[in-house]
């Protein structure tokens, strides 16, 4: 793909359709056809995967084997769908794969040949003896070329098998149908005709020769947005509903940033904390809570008579208000942050954010919209503005004080308040959560494990403040945290004291107390 290409930015957009019944059940018949079809081009092409490591080149796949009421034009635009999305899930099982290699005990030199193979998708198939493996030194990346062992293929086959096992593949049951200008066409109304509606889509059916016609009215926010709409559409099916969404190609927006960073932590009271000090979405818990009211008893009035949700039209119509309340929300409440500070990169944790006090069903729905909505935001501000966007790894960034550093379960009271066993600092723990996720963006954590992490941040801790401002004994006795360090500082001193004559044990023995807080036994002259 082009650099002009990957830089080109896309929207969907909702169109309400008004086509009758018959209309709808031709597009129903196109739909199931379409969706066996995917599933059978996607049989054909894992076949392909596993005999040769990789999917071939999309101009090179021939499908007119494949048996379909889908005309051949239908059924390429199918294939274009399925290779891209089962190009992501490799792409996805790439970046894990990488993931798992970085946090693995391996020596460098194997790290950077698996790494290698990962990054030339030799997983499955790699013929060559040798590979290129690059490494950083200094400010320079150094190339060599390296050997590949029978050991280094046969383990990165093993991880990547153990990946495919762990993530679950595609499946194209209740796939929707992403269609080009070859089997649609998208016009205005026409001058005296049909005013009533703005847009047609002429739509191949499983009949030849025979499209049918969709009446479509504005979507206005959509009309508003600068840019180009494509003669390409999404058909969805949404709870039984057939809905027509048309891309439009967006310009992007002129952009000059007032600060560097800022860093967000995601909650859910309030929705996000910034490291500048900004409680933002404090009603955001408050409205989960009401939907969560309804939604559960709906689900107990359906369980006592039987009914599956999905087949209940008011439990549809509660989820599809709590999923347009997230999106709405969530992109109203980062507007708002981008407007009032506009910065050059924004900081935030790997995404994952539920509630103890909501049920089950509803941490489940908004973990799954929250998480996409949120990224898909935060993608769309990358693409419009090109405001840069870090995600860390979060370990410990809601136990650590962001005034000293100091780590400690005990730190963090409850969801709400934060307050240091070490300096004393009191704060609010999502606010003190999104100082952390800014610091750790030095860091480059996010392919650390958590130990590796803590190991890290007690390191940093105890180096900054040599002892002297150290919490009591007690404090760290009662951190396991610091069980490691303890144990070895005083492993270290019964080695020194015992190879030592008395007297001489006697001047330099040291307690714990006198090695973590050399100070406390000075006095004021």
């Amino acid at each position: 793909m082009s650099k002009a290409a990957e830089d080109r930015i896309f929207g969907s957009y909702l169109f309400k359709n008004y086509a009758n019944k018959g209309k709808l059940e031709k597009i129903n018949q196109v739909l199931t056809e379409y969706r066996k079809t995917a599933k059978d081009i996607a049989i054909y092409l894992w076949d392909i995967f596993f005999r040769f490591g990789k999917f071939p080149h999309r101009k090179k796949i021939n499908i007119k084997h494949i048996s379909s009421y889908l005309s051949e034009r239908y059924k390429y635009v199918c294939l274009w769908q399925v290779y891209d999305i089962l190009s992501g899930y490799i792409a996805g099982i790439q970046y894990k794969f990488a993931n798992i290699v970085f946090n693995s005990s391996l020596s460098r030199e194997d790290k950077l040949i698996l790494l290698a193979l990962n990054n030339v998708k030799g997983w499955l198939v790699y013929d060559k003896d040798e590979i290129e493996i690059y490494e950083r030194k200094g400010k320079d990346i150094e190339k060599r070329t390296v050997k590949v062992s029978e050991f280094h293929k046969k383990l990165a086959k093993k991880i990547f098998k153990y990946l495919l096992g762990k993530n679950r593949k595609p499946r194209f049951n209740n796939i929707s149908m992403h269609l080009d200008g070859k089997v649609v066409d998208i016009s205005k109304k026409k001058e005296n005709k049909a005013v009533e509606f703005d847009y047609w889509i002429k739509i191949a059916t499983l009949e030849k020769g025979k499209p049918i016609y969709i009446p479509l009215k504005a979507n206005t926010y959509a009309e508003e947005l600068e840019g180009e709409f494509l003669n390409y559409c999404q058909v969805v099916e949404n709870n039984g509903r057939v809905e027509f969404r048309i891309i439009k190609q967006l310009k992007k927006k002129e952009y000059i940033p007032l600060i560097d960073e800022i860093a967000i932590d995601l909650g859910l009271n309030p929705l996000f904390a910034t490291s500048k000090g900004d409680l933002i979405g404090r009603n955001f818990f408050d409205v989960l809570k009401a939907f969560d009211e309804k939604i559960t008893k709906r689900m107990a009035s359906l369980q006592k008579r039987n009914i599956r949700p999905r087949d209940d039209k008011k439990y549809r119509q509660y989820v599809d208000k709590l999923r347009d309340y997230l999106k709405n929300e969530i992109n109203r409440l980062i507007n708002r942050l981008i407007k009032i500070y506009r910065p050059k990169k924004i900081v935030v944790e790997m995404l994952d954010f539920r509630s103890p006090d909501l049920s089950k069903r509803l941490n489940r729905l908004v973990q799954n919209f929250g998480k996409k909505y949120i990224k898909q935001k935060l993608q769309r501000l990358q693409q419009l503005y090109g405001i840069e966007i870090m995600e860390i790894n979060p370990a410990y960034t809601s136990q650590e004080c962001s005034s000293c550093g100091y780590v400690d379960k005990k730190n963090r009271k409850d969801t709400q308040e934060f307050e240091c066993r070490a300096c004393g600092n009191k704060t609010n723990a999502q606010i003190n959560g999104a100082r952390n996720i800014l610091k750790r963006s030095s860091l480059g954590s996010l392919h650390l494990t958590k130990k590796q992490v803590l190991k890290i941040l007690i390191e940093r801790y105890l180096e900054r403040l040599k002892g002297c401002k150290s919490p009591p004994l007690d404090i760290l006795k009662g951190n396991p945290y610091f069980k490691d360090y303890l144990r070895a500082v005083s492993t270290h001193f019964e080695a020194k004291d015992q190879a030592l004559p008395r007297q001489s044990s006697e001047k330099c023995q040291g307690t714990l107390e006198s090695i973590l807080n050399p100070c406390q036994g000075l006095t004021s002259s």
